[in-house]
């Protein structure tokens, strides 16, 4: 009740019960009526559906209107939602875990037939050029500005930041050089909400949100405010909103400002969080569940209740007078675990059976979480780590997941880590220490250089038998390079293994280890040079003991 209720309370209870009720009705239709204007997804607490789509009157703005509107608010949802609701942490670890993993792997492809080279020089450069961005990717202190996070870890933080708030800002500032990190590029992540208009001022037509666009709707530049304007304490020398603009690129064209999101309309400034869609029905399914579990418990405390002759209504045992069982006066009766409680003369005592645990919440709740994950992309088996269905079920559950898995890795490889490594190989090729000519002067040139991949850990294997026999079939029949097969089936790279490999295949077969071919197997091919595969050493025979 407001306070000038409980003030008339004692003197005008009917017109208080007459001003609740009228608030409460006020307040249901401004629920129903924000169902239908934007509000689901917003964290309003309105699902959009039912009762309140009879005032659903959309209209149509364009990408910056419809996304704005309510992006704060869906931010805070979505954040407070992955702190405290299991089904929304599960669906970004998860979606995290299966596009990251342990990081996406550098893995340099120069185009050598632009550069005119042969398969040696190719190997050669890329080796080169892979040591030396791990030796600025690996070290925290050399790659991140704050000295927290090495370059595979920062990509967590920003698919992370992506999925919550939106999008998250890359800032690509320099720091000096040293003799042990020759490397001046530093990256620093900005969250979503340092980025917006100076002073907190309304969006125009060449600023929105915290970016400027140019004429035809370029963006040019970020303002970052000094601190994030969620702190929690008063700026000493700054308004909450102040800020300096940064320019996208620099004016010789190298970048200083990343922006990642996912953009899914035209002219749309920044990103929507990945939970939007179902923020309130993740809500919704969260109180369900608390609900279910409060009832569960409260159907736990059994609770024995006695009617006597005389009217004794003191507690038995398991009461005490201050809080379960019956007050000093006697009007108070509280449930507890195990109590025995007596009643007046008179009184009988009618028990409520919430029928609870409910056998049929888990059905209903798995049914919302499938809903769920149509409007996330991940399959409710992927969702809830959960297959209990059969062998091609599951692992068709897998491979629908993974097919958005796979378009958001390629998206962080193109937003994320192919950028920064532009910018870092730049860098590089400036100071001498990779060489590439040609790098500054031709523009095809440069793009054959900095040519990459980014692959990263495999889906995982149901059977893993048959998956490696299928590879192996597909490698013979010259459909599938080993490369990729070793990269989706192991998440290794076949190159940075082939000299291990090498390695065991000689040791093996110089003491007659190699494994025996089944029978019916074709004879493998003699290679010239190479030492007879036989039976194990014969101890009659000298010449055929194995080397000490």
């Amino acid at each position: 009740m407001h306070i000038i209720d409980k003030a008339l309370l004692p003197f005008a209870p009917q017109a208080v019960a007459a001003r609740v009720k009228a608030r409460a009705q006020v307040q249901a239709f401004e629920s129903l009526s924000a169902s239908g204007n934007g509000m689901p997804g917003a964290g309003g607490g309105s699902s959009g559906s039912g009762a309140g789509s009879r005032w659903w009157n959309p209209f149509a703005r364009d990408a910056r209107a419809d996304t704005l509107r309510h992006i704060g608010t869906q931010r805070a949802a979505s954040r407070e939602l992955v702190r405290t609701n299991a089904i929304a942490a599960g669906a970004i670890n998860t979606s995290v875990d299966r596009i990251i993993g342990t990081g996406l792997a550098f893995v340099s492809s120069p185009d050598r037939r632009v550069l005119g080279w042969s398969a040696e020089q190719a190997d050669e450069w890329k080796a080169a050029t892979q040591a030396e961005f791990s030796l600025w990717a690996d070290d925290a202190q050399a790659c991140d500005l704050t000295g927290e996070q090495t370059f595979y870890e920062a990509q967590r933080t920003v698919v992370r930041g992506a999925k919550e708030s939106g999008d998250i800002f890359t800032l690509l500032p320099t720091a000096p050089r040293t003799r042990m990190q020759p490397y001046s590029l530093r990256f620093q992540l900005i969250e979503a909400d340092r980025v917006g208009n100076p002073l907190g001022q309304m969006d125009s037509e060449d600023t929105a949100a915290g970016i400027r666009f140019a004429p035809g709707g370029r963006p040019i530049a970020a303002h970052i405010y000094d601190r994030h304007p969620g702190a929690g304490y008063a700026p000493a020398n700054s308004g909450m909103y102040h800020g300096e603009w940064v320019n996208f690129q620099g004016d010789s064209g190298r970048r200083r400002l990343l922006h990642h999101y996912k953009k899914l309309r035209p002219g749309q400034p920044r990103g929507v969080p990945y939970l939007a869609p179902v923020v309130d029905l993740i809500k919704q399914v969260g109180r369900f569940t608390e609900a279910e579990v409060n009832a569960a418990v409260l159907n736990a405390f059994f609770t024995v209740l006695i009617e006597t002759e005389s009217g004794n209504s003191a507690p038995v045992f398991g009461a005490d007078e201050a809080g379960q069982g019956a007050s000093p006066a006697g009007d108070e009766i509280g449930l507890g675990m195990g109590a025995v409680i007596g009643l007046a003369k008179g009184e009988k005592a009618n028990f409520a059976d919430p029928k609870r645990p409910n056998p049929n919440a888990e059905g209903f709740i798995h049914m919302l979480i499938g809903l769920m994950g149509m409007g996330l992309g991940i399959p409710k088996e992927v969702l809830l780590n959960q297959f209990n269905s059969s062998y091609s079920a599951s692992k068709a559950a897998l491979l629908a997941a993974w097919v958005t898995f796979r378009s958001e890795r390629a998206w962080v490889g193109l937003s994320f880590c192919q950028p920064v490594f532009e910018t870092w190989l730049a860098e590089a090729v400036f100071t001498g220490r990779v060489k590439a000519p040609g790098f500054f002067a031709d523009p095809l040139l440069r793009w054959a250089y900095t040519r990459a991949a980014w692959p990263g850990d495999s889906m995982g294997s149901i059977n893993p038998k048959d998956e490696v026999a299928a590879y192996s079939a597909a490698i013979d029949a010259r459909l599938m390079t080993r490369e990729r097969a070793e990269w989706e089936l192991g998440g290794t790279d076949w190159n940075a293994t082939f000299d291990q490999k090498l390695a065991e295949h000689q040791r093996l077969q110089k003491h007659n280890l190699l494994p025996v071919p089944k029978a019916g197997a074709a004879a493998p091919n003699a290679q010239p040079g190479a030492a007879p595969q036989g039976d194990p050493a014969d101890p009659e025979d000298p010449e055929s003991d194995p080397a000490p």
